[in-house]
Order: C-alpha cells, then structure tokens, then sequence
C-alpha cells in the first residue's frame, strides 16, 4: 500500500556465493527475544511462545523492497546496528517476487536481477545470510513472499517454502509471511492458497504463519486456514488509516480467536508519501501497547534514491546517500516519520538479558548484566565466589577474573548458584590492505603486483606491502605457511620502479621458482575499537601465458577483403608453432589464412577461429579463439551451427565459473578487486561494458535487454581473462 517506487537496472546485484549456504551452524551472539521465547505460535487471539506460553509482542522495521535500492540493507551491518541502536526484536526480509504493481496486475515488472523469480538462486544464499544475521543478533526475522498476485504464483511459492521451512525447520527465529497483501482476491482463495503453502510448511516446521488478508491486508477478511500457529496480517498507513475506523477490525478478529501481526505499518499516507501525521501515528502506537500487537515499521532505507532520484516520505532516514554500513548509519539524520519511529521503538526496548534470568539472580555472586567489547580483555567479578561459564569458547573464568576471548554470550553459574551474563560484542577487524594475487612466469602479477629485483638480490621479488600497520595501527606480522613456494622478507627497495618506497625498508614475498599456490598468514594485535587481525592470503606463482599478435581479436571482412598482417602469427615465445582451427576443423570454405593474414572468401559466414599451442616447462598451453565475419552475420550460410550451440561454452581459462540464468549470466569471481566484462556481436561490436570493483563471490550480470542472437562475453581481473559464447533465444 506503499508508494511502488521502480528501480532501474544497475547491471550486477552482488548476493554473494549463490550456493545455498548453512546458517543453520550459526549461534546467537547475545541475549535478545529469541532466547527468551524461541519458536512462536499462536494461542487463540494471542501470539506466544511456543516454549513458555507467554504472549509475545515484537516491535522492528521492515526492509524495503529486495531492489536496486532496498537490498543494500540486506546485510548484517544494518541489522545488527538496528538491534544495538533501535532495539528491534524483528526485521522483514521483503522479498520482491516478480512485479511492483499495487493493484494485483502482471504489469511494472521488477528488474529480473532483483526479483525471485529472476534469480531464485541467488535469494535463497541471501535469505540465509539473513538468517544468520537473525540468530546472531537473537531477534526474529519475516520471510515475507512480497506479492500482490501470490495465488497466481503458488506453484513457486510452495516450492520456496517447502525448501526454506525444510532448512529452517529447527530455527525458531523465522516467521513465515505467505501473502504481503491480497488486493481484490476474494476470501476463499486467498485461504485456498494459504491452506497450500501453510501445509508444506507444516511438513517441516511449527513456526509462525502469517496471512495477508484482503485489501492490501486491511482484514476484510480472516480466519479460515486450516494450519495452526496461524496469524492475519494487517498493514496501516497513519495518514490513511485512523485507529477509529480500523482498530475495531483487528479487536473483532481478536475477540474471534483470530491473532493479528502487522507486519507493515507507516506513518504517512498508504502510497508512502504525504507528510507523517504524528497525532494518528500516536493513537496507533497507544492502540498496538494495549492490545500486543507485534509490529514492524515500513521503512529502512534512505529518503532519496539516487537510482532513479524519486523519494518516499515513510523512508526511516534523510538524503540520498545508502547507509549500509554501521558508521554510516551511526552519522544518519532521520526523517520526521523515521524520529516518530525511532522514538517509538527505543522507548519499548526489553532488557533482555535479565529476562532470562529471571528467578535466577538470588544470592551475593549475582551481577548486573555486563556487555563488553571484544578487546575489553578482562572483568573482574564479585570477591570469594567461583563460576563457571556456559560458553568458553567466549568468556573463560579462573579466580575472581573472567576472559574475554571472543564475540558472544555467557551465562556465569556462581557457586551459589546465581547467575549472571557477560554479552561480548564483537568489534570490527583490522584491515591490512593486502589481498590474495596471482604472479606468473616472466613477472606479470594480478593487482598491481609485478616481479622484479627490487633488492638487487633475487629477480623473483614483489612487493607485497610497504606499510608496517594496519590501517587501523596495528603492527602487521607475517608468516609464509609454503616456504617452497613463496616466502617473506623485509629488504631496502632500490630501483626507480619502487617509486615513493625508494630506498625504504618494504616487506616482499619472495618465489623460490617453483609453481603453486603459497599462504601468507598477516596477523596484527588487538588496537583500541579494533580486534587482532589474523587473515590468510593466497600468493600463487604460476607459469607464463603465451601471447599472440594484438592483432589476434575479433574480425568482420568484407567479402573477398583481405586482413593486414600478423593476425594469425605463425609462432608465438618467436619458435613454438601454433595451430589454428576454424569453426573446430583444419581449414574453412569461407576464409583462407595467408601468410600471417586472413582473407575472406566469397560467402557470407561466420569463423570461429581457435588458436593453440603446446605448452613447456614455463608456459600453459595455448588456447585462445576469436570470431570472424565474413560479410554480413544475418546472412550467413552457416549460421544455423551457432544458432544451434549450447547455450554457453565452459570457460577455458581459470578461475571464473559462470552459469546462465533465465535472463543473466551468473558470474563467479574467485577473488575481491576490479573485474571489467564486455558483451560483443559476432560482428566484434561492443554493445555492453562494465568495470567494477566486485568483492569475491558471485554476482549477477543481468541481460535481460538484450535481444535475441548470439554473443562473445570476455570477463577480465587482472590477468585472468575468460571468454564465453552463448545464444539468448
């Protein structure tokens, strides 16, 4: 019921490994509701707990659409500033499905790189990285199926949730929100579904189960599904909705047995702009305390989108810039509806901690609560009483000390049998500014690096930094675990392509000559707000590439016409002969190689010319291929061979791995750093570029504008170079 605001295509949508990954492994990291309720579930017209049976009521934020803009939120930076600085006890994860449209219609379709229906894959990883930020910060995470036409998209949501419930079935922070908001769907459909997703769920799980009823989720209508644990949604927007008009809906549907979540509620008008009206949002946090409702705000983002510069009024924070990380958030200014709501949320935080002891604090080595930061070292506790810690792996005790080891909670039993809590919060680690590279035979290095004789004492030198901190000031250690391959040495920089570090003191990895892949464990201890640093790098040293004339690229001839010189080199390395394929056989009809030059023959075709080459002692083997037009590429004779290919050829070189995708190709890149990728015709014309500074996993590279035909994709980091083929049908 919120202003649809549609994001324009921005070409990659990072969601990390694509692997659905297991966030089942992960622990809390602090005390909050989850421990104290576990799995929810509902009792008549109460949410509860479903260990305990104590009513429950949540107050959090939901996240905005999982879009261009919306899902830089969607990371463990803002979710864990937001329950540290807000005091959440839920988020809503609001996953775009497929379209925006508020009216329940096929139209405004979400760019296919950020619905799930354009890339199920990648939103399955990110959902669990989700819920690992859940169970980390103990609050409870909305798995909300962001919908407006959810029965006509039933086969695909009973297949996610079947798959997430699976997952998910013992983890009681989720919550199941099957339907945003039903628009003009009646009743008995919109149960009808519910009835079918919610079975699939209850295959696995006995989780909460939230419905959206009709009218954008106004409660028109409830009660019905058949599954227990059930809960109705209601949405309201301030501006729109007043207390007097609509709270006797959810106080009937209470009354009836029926339990109620707002899932998503604002303080604006219902299309999320118009300015917040503050004395209707009042009667609405009045009506939500007396009657428990749980509830989440609409939304967590910034006011100004700078991807297509429209703004939304019910935005938590002002401006245009994209606050994902915490010292962005932390330096925020809010919106006037984002004070209302921060007003809101921070008077009703729960200390949490002393909840779960409750009953369990009598006798003289009880203490407060502590939290400390990871650095703090030590505490000290009450004099003549022993502990022992529930989690050591976080906090040891030995005397009347307790040791602070690492992120998370402890519970301390004194030996009177009080109990007490020490919270650790993590702190952000050391950046050492030094990353995994590549260096090859003949001194050519990925990120920067190159091999030299720096020190004038062995030619196999690089330098790996010339800092002797962190940037945070901790003194960096180094320690080669493959002292065969690489080792680390500090030495004075002599010659002028050391640059500023010229006669300097510059720490160097150094190769023995023999290829492989060798670690470097950098450590630096704990600085003040910073923990000890301890990462590994990978420094390979690999054999040398060969390389072809530059004149070895991609080609459109007029018929006839002849090529200049050293296209097609006879040797590469000056005496190792290469050989040459066309379209996979010896020769073609369509052009003939002369000399060092190729010239067209008479016929309009395409030549897909490969190149190879033997490998030696110090170089891989060649295997390189470019396209050939001849004349022009609509016409050519065999152009139903390429038509007729697979879909995408397997990348020759190391180390990228790619899959297509329904309308994208999904990228893998082994390492953080720069990765430029263009897409050509077969005619050798560039028709999409990027270059972009990607962190190491997967992403996605959307080409769902593309029209239809076939394409050459060539994907580069460093000197890693991939090239694809692949026809868009």
């Amino acid at each position: 019921m919120k202003k649809l605001t549609k994001f324009l295509c921005v070409g990659l949508l990072a969601l990390a490994s694509t692997a659905f990954a297991d966030a089942t492994s992960a622990k809390p990291l602090r005390v909050g509701p989850v421990q104290n309720y576990g799995a929810l579930g509902t009792d008549g017209g109460k949410i509860v707990s479903l260990v305990n049976g104590k009513e429950v009521m949540l107050r959090g934020v939901s996240l905005f659409w999982s879009d261009a803009l919306g899902i830089q939120y969607y990371n463990s930076e803002s979710i864990s500033w937001a329950v540290k600085n807000l005091g959440i006890d839920v988020f809503r994860f609001a996953m775009g499905i497929q379209y925006y449209n508020s009216q329940g219609n096929a139209s405004e379709p979400m760019d296919a790189s950020y619905s799930y229906v354009g890339a199920p894959e990648s939103y399955l990883s990110k959902l669990d990285q989700m819920v690992q930020v859940a169970i980390e910060n103990d609050v409870y995470i909305i798995v909300d199926w962001h919908s407006h036409r959810a029965e006509n998209e039933q086969a695909l949501a009973v297949d996610f949730f079947n798959k997430i419930a699976q997952k998910y079935a013992n983890i009681p922070n989720v919550i199941f929100e099957i339907y945003n908001e039903p628009v003009n769907t009646a009743w008995n459909t919109i149960v009808s579904y519910a009835n079918t997703v919610s079975a699939g769920i209850r295959k696995y799980s006995k989780n909460l189960i939230l419905v959206g009823t009709p009218s954008w989720s106004q409660l028109g209508s409830y009660g019905g599904v058949t599954a227990n644990n059930v809960a109705y949604v209601f949405h309201f927007y301030a501006g729109t909705h007043k207390v007097g008009s609509f709270g006797s809906r959810i106080t009937a549907a209470k009354n009836a047995g029926n339990a109620v979540f707002i899932s998503e509620w604002g303080t604006t008008n219902a299309d999320g702009d118009g300015e917040p009206d503050a004395s209707a949002t009042q009667d609405w946090f009045q009506f939500m305390e007396t009657n428990h409702l749980s509830n989440c705000n609409w939304s967590f983002r910034n006011y100004t989108s700078t991807i297509d510069n429209k703004s939304e009024k019910s935005a938590m924070f002002d401006g245009s810039e994209i606050l994902n990380t915490q010292e962005a958030l932390a330096n925020a200014k809010y919106t006037t509806s984002g004070t209302l709501v921060k007003n809101y949320l921070t008077s009703h935080t729960s200390s949490w901690a002393d909840s779960l002891l409750a009953g369990k604090t009598a006798g003289s080595c009880h203490f407060d609560s502590k939290t400390v930061k990871q650095t703090a070292g030590s505490v000290t506790l009450p004099a003549g009483c022993t502990y022992t810690s529930s989690n050591e792996s976080a906090v040891t005790v030995s005397g009347g000390t307790a040791t602070i080891l690492d992120a998370g909670y402890a519970i301390l039993t004194g030996n009177d049998g009080s109990q007490s809590i020490i919270t650790v919060e993590a702190e952000p680690e050391q950046n050492s500014g030094i990353v995994s590279f590549l260096c090859r035979y003949g001194g050519n290095c990925s990120q920067g690096h190159s091999v030299k004789n720096y020190t004038g004492t062995n030619p196999l030198e690089t330098i790996l930094t010339v800092s002797t901190t962190t940037t945070q000031k901790g003194t960096l250690s180094f320690k080669a675990l493959n002292p065969e391959i690489v080792k680390v040495k500090t030495g004075t920089c002599t010659i002028t392509q050391c640059y500023s570090a010229q006669n300097k003191t510059v720490t160097f990895a150094e190769f023995t000559g023999v290829y492989g892949d060798g670690k470097i464990v950098i450590t630096a201890p704990a600085v003040t707000g910073y923990r000890a640093l301890n990462e590994t790098i990978t420094v390979s040293y690999k054999k040398g590439l060969y390389k072809l004339s530059s004149y070895f690229k991609n080609w459109t001839l007029a018929l006839g016409a002849l090529s200049r010189e050293k296209v097609l080199p006879d040797v590469v390395n000056q005496t190792v002969p290469v050989t040459y394929t066309y379209n996979g056989q010896p020769s073609t009809p369509y052009l003939t190689k002369v000399g060092t030059a190729i010239q067209a023959g008479t016929e309009n075709a395409i030549v897909l010319i490969n190149a190879s080459a033997p490998g030696d002692d110090n170089y891989e083997p060649l295997d390189q291929t470019i396209t050939v037009v001849v004349g022009d590429s609509t016409l050519a004779v065999n152009k139903t061979e390429f038509d007729n290919a697979p879909i995408l050829a397997k990348a020759k070189v190391a180390p990228f791995r790619t899959q297509i995708q329904e309308n994208g190709l999904l990228l893998q890149v082994p390492q953080s750093g720069f990765v430029s990728w263009a897409i050509y015709t077969p005619a050798g014309k560039v028709i999409a570029s990027q270059k972009q500074n990607l962190s190491a996993g997967s992403h996605l590279i959307s080409l769902e504008n593309l029209p239809t035909g076939s394409y050459m994709m060539r994907v580069k980091q460093g000197s890693n170079q991939s090239n694809f083929h692949w026809n868009k049908q």
